[in-house]
């Protein structure tokens, strides 16, 4: 049993291991120290709280730099949100005792797994750019371009190259720009995931 009580706003204000369940509780301030109280003597409020049974947790993982613990178990998640970096630890290393069960990693991703997003971004947006540039010029030269009522995405980006060759470079050379300082920044601090994780039988 251990029972751990955080005293600042937006921080999940108690969370605790009581027997084969972890629980997360947000009473009213004025009612923390007495919920914990009781909490330590194995008695559960019957509101404001909420609870994971261990044998329904898959995984239990942290990312550096984040602010809470992902808590992963029958395809949802819920988050232990515990600002102070040393009781987060804490918690976190408390975790991997009461499951014998499970193993622990740590896993540091790439750069460019780190960035996959913004990555898939830049060059979607790069493609988009060529494209509208072929047929603002195609415009620019007298070509005519007729869908009727068709809309999909090629009739937006004709609409755009429709606007001249200088806005779609502005338009879309803006969103490259943005997914491109998004990959940079990602790519430059991958993150560093630790996971305890549940043994498959």
């Amino acid at each position: 049993m251990k029972v751990w009580t955080n005293p600042l706003k937006g921080e999940d204000k108690i969370i605790a291991h009581i027997d084969d369940m972890i629980y997360k509780c947000n009473p009213k301030e004025t009612d923390v120290d007495q919920v914990a109280r009781g909490l330590e003597m194995n008695i559960i409020p019957e509101k404001d709280i909420f609870g994971i049974p261990l044998h329904y947790i898959n995984e239990i993982r942290w990312q550096e730099g984040k602010k809470y613990i992902q808590v992963f178990f029958r395809g949802s998640e819920e988050y232990l949100t515990i600002y102070d970096d040393a009781k987060r630890n804490e918690i976190f290393n408390y975790f991997k005792t009461i499951l014998p069960a499970f193993s622990y990693t740590t896993e540091r991703q790439t750069g460019i797994q780190a960035g996959k997003k913004p990555l898939i971004a830049l060059v979607l947006t790069g493609v988009l750019l060529l494209v509208a540039l072929f047929f603002a010029n195609r415009i620019e030269a007298g070509v005519n371009f007729e869908f009727g009522n068709r809309a999909g995405l090629l009739t937006a980006v004709i609409g755009v190259a429709s606007l001249g060759t200088s806005k779609v470079l502005l338009i879309f050379g803006s969103l490259s720009a943005i997914a491109g300082i998004s990959f940079v920044r990602k790519a430059k601090r991958p993150p560093v995931y630790h996971r305890i994780i549940k043994m498959r039988k």
